[in-house]
């Protein structure tokens, strides 16, 4: 009773969806998170009554918010690989008593218990479902739900343009790592450049440092030659200059004898004339 009190009080102020399987009465709801990937798993709260009280979905590795309410009491189903759910089934009554998945591997789920009136989804051979909508009561239970269905071809089309903007990235990737490359190429010669000038300044200061050697050498041997003809040219005067007093010493001394020999003649020849004037 107090049931279907709530969900008439519900009926006016709530939004209405099309395409509900089920009451149309209730707050809506969309369970989004499909960019996040394909539908991986499903997870139903149930209420003590085995009643769908509330939904979550897997999209990739992500859990959507739970729509309707939280129970302790719920199942999980997870798809594998390459595994769609291509068919749902159901019953109701004022709530979803039931609700039954089946996957393109023949694999059948059903949550809650079958009573009342059935209901069945498919989007056909060629589809598979992507995620639900549909109406809850606050607290109680979900009164309806729609199902989202996407053309499996549709995957090899977008893997396609996926591929091709792969590629494309691919190709700019290329053209950074080719424009890196060239920009390292050019950084390498600069640095050879670099390294070249270095190798140059270190060989122009070695030819001026040996150049400078040489120059101190050269100046040094001069100054050797200098101080050795200044000996020699000391050592010529000061042999002149003996050889100069040696000349003047025999001079001198011959000029004495020859005076004292004229001496004697000298006297000699006032003696002679000492004698003839005695005779």
């Amino acid at each position: 009773m107090l049931l279907l009190v709530t969900l008439a009080l519900l009926a006016g102020p709530t939004c209405r969806a099309q395409n509900i399987l089920g009451n149309n009465v209730g707050t809506y709801f969309y369970v989004a998170g499909e960019e996040h990937g394909q539908l991986r798993g499903l997870r139903i709260f149930l209420t003590v009554i085995d009643l769908i009280k509330g939904i979550q979905l897997r999209f990739g590795g992500n859990w959507s918010d739970v729509y309707g309410s939280r129970s302790l009491k719920y199942k999980e189903f997870l798809l594998e690989d390459g595994e769609h759910v291509t068919q749902v089934s159901g019953t109701r009554k004022l709530c979803l008593t039931s609700l039954s998945f089946t996957t393109n591997k023949g694999r059948v789920v059903t949550f809650g218990v079958r009573r009342g009136l059935s209901f069945n989804e498919s989007g056909g051979s060629d589809k598979y479902l992507v995620t639900v909508n549909g109406l809850y009561a606050p607290g109680l239970c979900l009164n309806g739900m729609g199902f989202k269905w996407k053309n499996i071809h549709d995957d090899f089309d977008d893997n396609d343009d996926d591929k091709e903007d792969d590629d494309d990235e691919h190709d700019d990737d290329n053209e950074e790592d080719h424009g890196d490359k060239d920009n390292d190429k050019d950084h390498d010669d600069d640095h050879d450049d670099d390294d070249d000038d270095k190798e140059d300044d270190n060989e122009e200061d070695v030819d001026d440092e040996r150049d400078d050697k040489d120059d101190d050498e050269e100046e040094d041997d001069n100054d050797k030659e200098n101080d050795k003809d200044d000996g020699e040219g000391s050592g010529d005067d000061d042999d002149n200059d003996d050889e100069d007093d040696d000349k003047d010493d025999d001079g001198g001394s011959g000029n004495d004898d020859d005076d004292g020999d004229d001496d004697e003649d000298d006297d000699g020849g006032d003696d002679d004339n000492g004698d003839e004037e005695e005779e």
